[in-house]
């Protein structure tokens, strides 16, 4: 994966300040999440500085938003761990917490990349495939599930609602 980060150079000229691999990937059991950006207010103020690389959080800053990518690995993935190329195989204890339902301060824009995902809320439940996206309102308790054979890709922006 390659992500470009553009802004200005030290002239004042505009520029591609950033290319490369993502600095940031964390291993939790079936998730593998790369954090693309972190802003810690809105409106944001643009920088030079790697604002991927800060200690990571299932949230954004108060105030702040995130955008990653995550790769869910099936369910039935041997001994639960994500089964992304670039993993080490452990789990990052720290991080396990978001593997079952859980509920965040943040209104959070989702879109399906590739493979398939189940999103589980409450009693009721979805599929989704490439191209279906999902508006996940504050405070909504939500689970994702990858109940197929092959991982599943989403994208989303996440936005500080507190």
């Amino acid at each position: 994966m390659n992500r470009v980060v553009t802004g200005h150079d030290e002239t004042g000229n505009p520029a591609i300040i950033k290319s490369g691999a993502p600095p940031t990937v964390i291993h939790a059991g079936r998730y593998v999440t790369t954090e693309l950006w972190v802003t810690d207010r809105t409106p944001p103020a643009a920088t030079t500085s790697d604002t991927s690389t800060r200690p990571w959080a299932l949230e954004p800053p108060q105030g702040g938003t995130c955008f990653r990518i995550v790769q869910i690995a099936p369910e039935d993935a041997a001994d639960g761990r994500a089964a992304a190329a670039d993993s080490d195989g452990g789990i990052d204890a720290e991080h396990e917490s978001f593997q079952e339902a859980h509920a965040t301060d943040t209104l959070d824009y989702v879109t399906v990349l590739s493979g398939e995902v189940t999103l589980v809320v409450g009693g009721s439940e979805v599929t989704l495939g490439p191209g279906d996206s999902v508006v996940q309102q504050p405070g909504v308790p939500h689970d994702w599930q990858n109940r197929s054979a092959e991982p599943a890709v989403l994208v989303g922006v996440l936005l500080s609602a507190c």
